[in-house]
């Protein structure tokens, strides 16, 4: 499949790393909003035609695909650009500000016969569908932890005054949409959405989100989420059941989890020695496989329906804490 690349930073990097471990992937235009940055991440990747201007990526009949990982405010209308010129997408997550904009993109990309898909990595790491399989062995599920905090590269660039995007709060970004999500996704892909919220943020000075948490109630099950672009976790994520505890390492690519039973058994159900740490391939591989499929079938809609549910989820969080970027659009 020849890609169109949208963005140039370190995830389209891996991205285009991850690509070339599978048949038939290729690169052929790169676009960004400056020809210099554009030739520089051709120049990493073996070279591409480089563009500026989106419509002449859209327009291009050697592009099949567009692979968007711009800031997160830009997406949306990106994406909906090339779906209406007939380009499959792999929206990088989050895929949208808030749910309703994907709820359009996901109905443009029907109406225009071409696939939309969020790049969420864990969807489609054996890591995450081997916990998905492994939830039966722990009975009836009672809490659940998940957490993600990593101080961020750039964030001592920001404590010096240096804001680059990660942490600009108008381009949608800030700790619940850039690692929030993982935790949200997981959760949502795992148990649905929550019966109640309740969530809290804390903000730097800039008014972007450092960190935040939030407490979801299910019928019978409670869930704490946590993440953070300003300091590091070191504990192992839970889910506990009443037969028994689940470990798990991470909740972005899954490498190991354990079974700790009632009686302080343990065993390890799932173990990947590799220490690759995105997994990127696996998402490539199912969106291409899903550009594949013929007329009438839709393997992505369930997809659809975890991303649509994770942002509203993170749409009522942003609510609770105040994070807004309806009036950036």
């Amino acid at each position: 499949m020849r890609f169109g690349a949208i963005g140039t930073n370190f995830i389209s990097r891996e991205f285009a790393s991850a690509g070339k471990q599978l048949d038939d992937f290729s690169i052929q235009v790169v676009y960004s909003r400056r020809m210099q940055t554009a030739q520089a991440f051709a120049g990493r990747i073996g070279g591409a035609i480089c563009v500026t201007d989106l419509d002449q990526l859209a327009q291009s009949r050697d592009v099949d695909a567009v692979y968007i990982a711009s800031p997160n405010l830009f997406h949306f209308e990106q994406a909906e650009r090339m779906l209406r010129a007939g380009k499959h997408v792999l929206l990088e997550k989050p895929a949208c500000i808030d749910a309703e904009k994907f709820s359009g993109l996901c109905a443009l990309a029907k109406e225009n016969g071409v696939v939309l898909l969020e790049a969420m990595r864990p969807a489609f790491i054996p890591g995450f569908i081997a916990l998905k399989d492994a939830l039966p062995q722990i009975g009836t599920v009672r809490r659940v932890s998940f957490t993600y905090c990593q101080y961020s590269s750039r964030y001592d660039k920001y404590k010096q005054g240096i804001i680059e995007n990660a942490f600009d709060p108008t381009l949608g970004n800030g700790a619940l949409m850039d690692i929030g999500v993982y935790c949200i996704h997981g959760l949502v892909a795992l148990f649905g959405l929550p019966l109640q919220v309740n969530a809290v943020a804390h903000k730097l000075a800039n008014g972007l989100d450092g960190q935040g948490g939030v407490q979801c109630v299910y019928d019978g099950m409670l869930a704490d989420l946590s993440w953070s672009k300003i300091a590091d976790h070191r504990r192992e994520n839970e889910i506990q059941g009443e037969l028994g505890t689940l470990l798990i390492d991470s909740i972005t690519n899954p490498k190991k989890i354990v079974l700790i039973g009632r009686d302080q058994s343990e065993h390890t159900l799932y173990y990947d020695p590799s220490t690759e740490f995105f997994g990127m391939c696996h998402e490539i591989r199912a969106f291409m496989e899903f550009c594949c499929q013929p007329p009438g079938a839709e393997p992505w809609k369930p997809y659809h329906q975890i991303t649509q549910d994770t942002l509203s989820l993170m749409d009522e969080i942003r609510r609770q804490t105040g994070i807004d970027f309806k009036g950036q659009d």
